[in-house]
């Protein structure tokens, strides 16, 4: 395996020295988890879960508008965790952001369900988005909406990529139970990201 394999492949699970450089490179370009949480908008007293927060950058913004609520984010990278960690430092002293070292097939108990959850470039590296995507809509509440954002960088990635990420988005969230689906597209450089939000309509 080659030097750039190696390191594009950190985006998975980010380690070591190439690890943080990932990190840093993900936590430069905050637009895509400031979009996400916008088109979630939760108030200050609701609860939260992000899935593969990386180095925290949308964790950092929830607690900006979540100021007497409670956000979790779980991550499986202890690299992105240490980082996360430090650029939330004060919001987790004050018992208002929690972050776990855990992986999204092998979700920990939370005590309550949550209002919002979302993802930004973590479900392409889930091997069963539709059993995982269920399984979070058994933490989420009644009504409770969901928003997982993709903001494709692979080589010859363009206008229409972003689009088919949002079509193949909209399918697993309705495979997997959601409703009132929407798709979002912003435009980013070097291509458009898409954002896909959706509904719990039932009770889990």
């Amino acid at each position: 395996m080659g030097v750039l394999q190696k390191f594009i492949n950190q985006f998975k699970k980010p380690e070591g020295f190439f690890g943080r450089v990932a990190g840093l490179l993900m936590a430069r370009e905050p637009e895509k988890s400031a979009w996400t949480v916008s088109l979630l908008n939760p108030a200050e007293s609701d609860r939260a879960l992000e899935v593969g927060f990386g180095p925290g950058r949308a964790i950092e913004i929830l607690s900006q508008k979540i100021t007497e609520g409670y956000i979790v984010g779980i991550e499986i990278s202890e690299v992105m965790l240490r980082m996360a960690r430090k650029r939330n430092k004060k919001a987790i002293s004050k018992g208002i952001v929690d972050l776990r070292l855990t992986d999204v097939s092998n979700l920990p108990s939370f005590e309550e369900k949550f209002d919002y959850i979302l993802s930004v470039n973590s479900i392409m590296f889930w091997e069963y988005p539709v059993h995982v995507l269920k399984n979070l809509r058994n933490h989420l509440k009644p009504n409770g909406k969901i928003a997982i954002t993709v903001h494709p960088r692979m080589k010859r990635a363009n206008n229409e990529t972003a689009k088919e990420f949002g079509k193949e988005i909209d399918h697993y969230l309705r495979e997997a139970g959601y409703s009132e689906n929407q798709i979002h597209i912003r435009k980013m450089k070097p291509v458009p990201c898409v954002c896909v939000t959706a509904v719990n309509r039932m009770e889990t």
